[in-house]
């Protein structure tokens, strides 16, 4: 399936909606290693998950972690895609030897910063994930368009389908980021909103 923009369905914590996501061609199913974050799974349950997986890039969703800690997770689950969220060197990233998504607070960043950030990362990083959604009005449009052309950025995204759907064809970013839900009971979850957003955003090719 083709859609709008890369879709990144992360923060996944049953199997449900890991399915969900592949079977409807999700590009990116990231898992929560971050043991602050309510999203948080083990990884014994995650390789669970896993195996059950195909078509898709696994991502392993991390925080403030140490290098040996976030290794050793992503070798484990033999993962080949890293998030993180720390303020590690880009001589540290490289030695992860994973390809990396650098999760970023934007909120406090301007034009100027939020380029310098990029660059000092361009050669480490192999894409970014910025949040809040709304702080994207701080940056001209040009900043946008130049980033964009030297990097893939992810932004985490809310709202309804129709407002999502606006929001890529004003921005085309590289990709958004959606965070998965919780089961009602084992095996039940309710997916219409995901079926509504990824029908508003699949295209006719």
């Amino acid at each position: 399936m083709q859609y709008a923009t890369h879709i990144k369905l992360g923060k996944i914590n049953n199997l449900s909606d890991a399915r969900f996501a592949a079977a409807a061609g999700v590009d990116y199913i990231g898992f929560c290693f971050d043991p602050s974050s309510a999203a948080y799974i083990t990884p014994i349950k995650a390789k669970e998950i896993i195996d059950w997986l195909t078509g898709s890039t696994i991502i392993a969703e991390f925080g403030n972690q140490s290098e040996v800690e976030m290794k050793d997770i992503a070798d484990l689950l033999d993962i080949t895609a890293i998030q993180l969220e720390n303020s590690l060197v880009p001589e540290s990233l490289l030695l992860l030897n994973k390809a990396i998504i650098k999760r970023v607070d934007i909120a406090d960043l301007n034009d100027n910063t939020i380029s310098a950030m990029v660059s000092k990362y361009s050669e480490s990083v192999d894409a970014f994930q910025f949040y809040p959604q709304h702080a994207i009005s701080q940056f001209s449009q040009g900043v946008l368009v130049n980033l964009n052309q030297k990097a893939k950025l992810f932004w985490e995204v809310q709202g309804s389908a129709l407002e999502i759907k606006n929001w890529v064809e004003k921005y085309k970013p590289f990709g958004i980021h959606i965070d998965g839900g919780d089961e009602e009971k084992a095996g039940i979850r309710d997916f219409d909103q995901l079926n509504e957003l990824f029908d508003t955003l699949r295209t006719e090719n």
